[in-house]
């Protein structure tokens, strides 16, 4: 059986902080609305930008008009970015490996797909499923959902890795496992599911529990 790891972007596979709590100050500027602490803006990062923009303050009939200023900083904010360090190791392994890698993230789909050929980790991803600039599809399960659709992957061959709540309940909800990791901007608290394999704090451990764990529940008798 083919096996497909679904990864978040924000948080998992990058450090994107720098440019997004800037692209949010902006959106937040230019609406009207007071600035918010750093942690606040830090901790809007992962879930769906309206959402937050919300969450911040912006009253709904402003929102559009945030996000339209929240997009105009972000087309150099995506760049003020870094790849998590062990990350591409992890990366190759998986390919080397034979698992099928896709990006599963609520970020826009062309960001997403700019900032991986930016850093150079395009070449691992087979698809980058996103959210859509019309917000049509945005939520965390509905891109999980799009990215298997894409794949015809069945939902017990695959794993999302994300460092959110979003990410699990979203997986949960399409009937995929899935892996937290500690490295990002989500906390301990929020990963707790059924379908949750483990809590990892390095790539590294990230790849061994891959091995260890997901490979063999993959497998089908007589080959793999």
């Amino acid at each position: 059986m083919t096996r497909y790891c679904l990864f978040d972007l924000d948080g998992t596979l990058t450090d994107p902080e720098t440019g997004i709590v800037a692209s949010l100050r902006h959106a937040l500027s230019a609406v009207g609305v007071p600035d918010a602490e750093h942690e606040r803006l830090r901790s809007m990062i992962g879930p769906p930008l309206p959402e937050g923009l919300l969450m911040l303050g912006v009253p709904p009939e402003r929102v559009d008009d945030a996000v339209r200023a929240y997009r105009e900083r972000y087309t150099d904010g995506m760049y003020e970015n870094e790849v998590i360090a062990g990350i591409p190791a992890v990366l190759e392994a998986l390919v080397a490996g034979g698992w099928t890698l896709a990006v599963a993230t609520s970020k826009p789909a062309v960001y997403a797909e700019k900032i991986l050929v930016h850093f150079g980790l395009d070449g691992f991803f087979t698809y980058v499923a996103g959210a859509t600039l019309d917000g049509s599809r945005r939520h965390k399960a509905d891109v999980i959902r799009h990215a298997l659709d894409v794949l015809g992957a069945p939902p017990e061959a695959a794993v999302m890795i994300g460092d959110r709540r979003e990410d699990v309940a979203g997986a949960a909800a399409c009937r995929v496992r899935s892996i937290a990791v500690t490295w990002g901007f989500g906390e301990a608290a929020e990963f707790a599911d059924p379908g949750l394999i483990a809590v990892v704090d390095t790539p590294e451990r990230l790849l061994d529990v891959l091995t260890q764990t997901a490979i063999p529940e993959m497998d089908t008798p007589g080959g793999s």
